[in-house]
């Protein structure tokens, strides 16, 4: 015999059913999923820009020792030392960094280029971009210092970048200094 009312019912409980099971997260898991990925953002974005830090660190000392060597090839062939741009017009170096045009978020800068000396400096751009300001001297001597506001170094002035600090590690190598008045 048919039973219209009990099939009706029967349907309508399978639908209820299958309506909760499609329903997906409640508002409760959608929360707890919220801060939990926000505790890691928490944790893990100082990190990742202490790494970009480094990163513009290190590609920064790796300009400035393939500028020495473009230095003493321009020095063997000519008898005197560059300027970035004397550097770029003899090919040796990319036109970014005599035209001061931010490289890695630090811009290059000749300050001084005669028969027996030079200085290239590499300077932060922000306070942001990374810890520490660059130059580099006619010996091949990195030197750094690492202060919170980007300023020039002047000509052999800083700590010298030493072969266990050349990795960019801030809390590896010499000493920081402050430049000498």
């Amino acid at each position: 015999m048919f039973y219209p009312r009990k099939e009706f019912e029967s349907v309508m409980k399978r639908k209820d059913h299958s309506r909760r099971a499609q329903a997906g997260f409640s508002l409760i898991e959608l929360l707890i999923v919220v801060a939990i990925i926000g505790i890691l953002a928490a944790v893990a974005a100082p990190k990742l820009l202490n790494y970009l830090k480094l990163g513009r660190e290190t590609a920064t000392i790796n300009s400035l020792r393939t500028i020495n060597q473009n230095e003493a090839q321009h020095h063997a062939m000519r008898s005197k030392f560059g300027s970035l741009k004397e550097l770029q017009e003899a090919g040796m170096v990319d036109a970014n960094y005599a035209n001061g045009v931010g490289v890695s978020g630090y811009v290059y800068n000749s300050t001084e280029a005669t028969a027996d000396k030079y200085c290239v400096q590499a300077t932060r751009q922000t306070e942001s971009t990374a810890n520490r300001d660059f130059n580099v001297i006619e010996d091949g001597t990195i030197r750094y210092v690492e202060v919170k506001s980007p300023a020039p170094i002047p000509h052999g002035e800083g700590a010298p970048l030493s072969e266990a600090g050349a990795s960019g590690s801030s809390t590896t190598g010499a000493a920081p200094q402050q430049p000498k008045p």
